[in-house]
Parts: C-alpha cells; sequence; structure tokens
C-alpha cells in the first residue's frame, strides 16, 4: 500500500494507492445521499406525499456516472503506474476490483431489473462500501481488525461471555415469566430480546417483568452484564493502546 502524497483529487488505482482526500470526501458525499435517497424513497412507498421519481431517478443516475467515472479514473491511473505498458493495462483490466466495478456498472445499467430491487440496491451498498473502504477509512478497518484479531483472547472472551449470559438470562425468564407474560417470554426467542436489552445495560423499557422473582433476576443480570461490557471496554482500550505503539 502506497504511502506517497498523492493529489487531492486522485481517485485511487487497483494497486492499492490511497485516495485524494477531496476525492474521498467526494465519496461520502455520494454516499450520505444515496443512503438519505433510499431512505426517503421507502418512506414516501408508504405515504405517497410526494411525486419523488423524478428526483430518486436524477439521484440514482448521478451514483451511476460517478461509479463510471470512478471505474475508468482507476482504470486509468492502475495503467499510469505501470507506465503505460499495454500488458500491465490487461492486468490491471483483469484485476478482481476492476472486474467486479466492471460488472457492478453493467448491472446498474441494465434495464432488466429496476432500481428498486434488492439485487440493485445490494449492488449499490456493495460498490459504495468497497469505494469508503478504499479511502482512508482503510486506516480505522485495520486498526479494528488489530483490536479484534490481534489478541482474541481479550476481545472474544468477554463477548462470548456475553452471548452465553444473554442467553442463560433469557432461558431463566422465560422460565420465570413465561405464564404472566407469554407474548414477550412465551419461548427462549421471545425473551432474548429483553435479555439482550437488560444484559447490554440499554434498557428500552418497552418489556418489563412482571413477578418479583422476574425483577430481582433482571436486577442480577444487569449488574453481571454492566461487569461484561466493562471488562471488554477496558480490553479493548489496552489493545488499542498497544496499536497506537506500534504505529
Amino acid at each position: 500500500m502506497s504511502k506517497t502524497k498523492v493529489n487531492r483529487w486522485y481517485f485511487g488505482d487497483y494497486w492499492g494507492s490511497y485516495q485524494g482526500s477531496a476525492y474521498n470526501n467526494l465519496i461520502y458525499i455520494v454516499t450520505i445521499s444515496f443512503f438519505l435517497t433510499v431512505a426517503f424513497e421507502t418512506e414516501n412507498a408508504l405515504t405517497r406525499k410526494y411525486d419523488s421519481d423524478f428526483i430518486v431517478n436524477f439521484v440514482y443516475e448521478l451514483v451511476k456516472a460517478f461509479f463510471l467515472s470512478d471505474y475508468v479514473g482507476k482504470l486509468a491511473n492502475s495503467w499510469a503506474k505501470k507506465d503505460y505498458d499495454m500488458r500491465e493495462f490487461f492486468n490491471s483490466f483483469l484485476h478482481f476490483r476492476s472486474i467486479f466495478d466492471l460488472f457492478t456498472l453493467i448491472l446498474l445499467n441494465t434495464n432488466y431489473v429496476p432500481n428498486q430491487s434488492p439485487v440493485i440496491l445490494t449492488a449499490y451498498i456493495l460498490k459504495i462500501s468497497i469505494n469508503i473502504y478504499q479511502s482512508q477509512f482503510r486506516s480505522i478497518i485495520n486498526r479494528l481488525k488489530f483490536i479484534l484479531l490481534n489478541k482474541p483472547s481479550k476481545t472474544f472472551f468477554p463477548i462470548t461471555l456475553l452471548a452465553v449470559l444473554t442467553y442463560t438470562f433469557a432461558s431463566v425468564m422465560y422460565l420465570i415469566e413465561r405464564n404472566t407474560d407469554p407474548l414477550h417470554f412465551g419461548s427462549i426467542i421471545r425473551s432474548l430480546w429483553f435479555s439482550v436489552v437488560s444484559i447490554t445495560t440499554v434498557g428500552y423499557g418497552d418489556v418489563t417483568p412482571s413477578t418479583v422473582l422476574g425483577k430481582v433476576v433482571s436486577t442480577s443480570f444487569a449488574l453481571l452484564g454492566i461487569i461484561c461490557v466493562a471488562l471488554l471496554t477496558a480490553n479493548i482500550i489496552e489493545i488499542n493502546a498497544e496499536y497506537e505503539k506500534d504505529l
């Protein structure tokens, strides 16, 4: 991965160089615009308050144009990076990311699949996610990888403990509350919602135990959840400090 300083509007390439800072910001603007449009479209599909087809299609076309320019720019930069050697051009063209970008462009510009279909929306999200990954957010992702994978005993142990505790709590609440509140505690699966929001100390308050024993058990497991979350947080801070030292 290249660490050299690049032009602010550099598109990046298929050989691992960072994109320019201004181009990164453009990616974020396109991403936010796309997700806001999808969110607005799903809401409008329920209410039909606005005739938004023109705006939605306009944003989709802009995103397609952005993806096309991104593909052409990255392919051109990849070729230039290899001194315009024709063999290297074909190597760049056949790079797996280049093939994925080309396939995505063909899929997004076909008339056989509507813009609102799950296939097209998945293609948009994958392409945008890859663009974000290729931006300087990679440093954040690398940090997360280090935290999760460098010392798994310090991260996965508290997570596993939380998972076991959550399932145990759900099972106990099912046995205690299933007869008094079968809607929320009639099965272990239904009890899991209350268990998760209690163990993680979120506590939405939409579901509460109705028996005294259920309230006592809930309080006990909530305290255990606080300890597990605190342990996980402390371990993450410690591993993050080690990552900073290695930079």
